[in-house]
């Protein structure tokens, strides 16, 4: 059996998975995850269903995690609502619905002092210029108020080069330092991190996090 992972950009196709198997190994635990697959609209009840019955046609799943973005929408009201869409379908695998407010980059700022001056070697081995040196966070710890965390990252990028998801997203998540970031106390990293747990001690079982509201 393994995990599966739902994401809505193609950028978070690669990140997702290393981001996520590299937190699983350090909490000891070891199942394999499959490559994450994308599926629109898990905002929706019509996407939770679909999201689901993809994984369920796997017949290998012993758990889901959907991940998506939530801009500027209230994760402690989406969650749970999304999660009760997912309790619906009743699927016969644990299912963790996490959402990143208010875009997944908000898990790299509290770590681009340590990105900075350093390139994106990307899966193709090239290497492409990254943040400035000497960029800093200087917001404290306003980390989900902040919109446009992708402009903010473009802006931080030499002339001429603008952050690309598709191309950036991957080897900067490669670049987090997970005590760092969990020191910053970034509330959807903490929320990833209880799911992740929850799909452990669930694994193989069924259940959907978070509980009910």
């Amino acid at each position: 059996m393994k995990g599966y992972i739902l994401v809505e950009g193609e950028g978070e196709l690669g990140a997702a998975e290393n981001l996520v198997t590299r937190l699983w190994h350090e909490a000891g635990h070891f199942q394999p995850w499959a490559r994450a697959i994308t599926c629109k609209n898990t905002h929706q009840r019509k996407g939770i269903e679909k999201g689901i019955g993809l994984v369920r046609a796997k017949r290998d799943a012993g758990a889901l995690l959907i991940l998506r973005d939530e801009d500027d929408a209230c994760p402690r009201e989406r969650g749970p609502q999304m999660a009760s869409w997912a309790r619906d379908f009743a699927p016969p695998f644990p299912v963790a619905v996490v959402l990143m407010h208010r875009e997944y980059e908000v898990l790299f700022l509290p770590c681009v002092e340590l990105m900075a001056g350093r390139p994106l070697v990307g899966p193709d081995g090239q290497e492409r210029p990254g943040l400035l040196p000497g960029t800093r966070w200087e917001h404290g710890d306003r980390w989900e108020r902040t919109r446009d965390i992708k402009g903010w990252l473009s802006a931080h990028f030499p002339p001429g080069r603008v952050y690309k998801p598709t191309l950036d997203q991957w080897p900067m998540t490669r670049m987090i330092d997970v005590p760092t970031l969990r020191a910053a106390g970034v509330p959807c990293f903490g929320t990833l991190e209880r799911a992740l747990a929850f799909l452990a001690s669930s694994f193989g079982g069924t259940g959907v996090y978070p509980p009910p509201a």
